[in-house]
C-alpha cells in the first residue's frame, strides 16, 4: 500500500508540470522504451548490454558475436511497446485478442509456432523461486 501512495505522490508532482513539452515527452518515451526493453530481455537471459541494445534500436546495426535471437528480442520488444502506445492513444480496450497480438509481436521470427498462443508446456523462471501457474491452470484462468 505504501508503494501506491508513493506512486500517487509522484504522479501528482508530474501533473503539476503538464502539459509537458513535446521534446520532454519524446525523451521520456525513448528512455523508458530502452529501459523496459533492456530489463525485460535481461530477465529472459538476453546478454546484450543496454548500450548494445541502443545501437540495435537507434542505429539499426547488428552486434557481432551475438545470436540473431537476441537481436530479434530487442527489436520485437520495442515494436510491442510502440503497438501498446498506439492502442492507448486510440483507447482500445485490453482484451484477450490484444494480449495475443502483443505476445505475437514479442515472439515473431523467434518462436513462430507459439507466437500469439497460450503455452502448452510448463515453464520455469531461471534463478527464481517463483513458480508460474502450470500451463493447464493458466489456460483455465484465461478461459474462465
Amino acid at each position: 500500500m505504501e508503494k501506491f501512495k508513493e506512486i500517487h505522490t509522484l504522479k501528482s508532482k508530474l501533473e503539476q508540470h503538464r502539459p509537458l513539452q513535446q521534446a520532454t515527452v519524446k525523451n521520456l518515451r525513448e528512455v523508458y522504451r530502452m529501459e523496459w526493453t533492456y530489463h525485460s530481455n535481461a530477465i529472459e537471459g538476453n546478454t546484450l548490454s543496454s548500450l548494445k541494445m541502443k545501437v540495435i534500436l537507434e542505429d539499426g546495426l547488428t552486434v557481432g558475436g551475438k545470436r540473431l535471437q537476441e537481436h530479434l528480442e530487442v527489436i520485437n520488444h520495442a515494436e510491442a511497446i510502440g503497438f501498446v502506445e498506439k492502442l492507448v492513444q486510440k483507447q482500445v480496450p485490453l482484451n484477450e485478442q490484444v494480449l495475443k497480438e502483443i505476445h505475437y509481436l514479442l515472439l515473431k521470427s523467434i518462436d513462430n509456432e507459439n507466437a500469439g498462443t497460450y503455452r502448452s508446456v510448463n515453464v520455469r523462471i531461471k534463478e527464481s523461486n517463483h513458480s508460474p501457474l502450470t500451463f493447464n491452470r493458466f489456460n483455465e484462468k484465461l478461459v474462465a
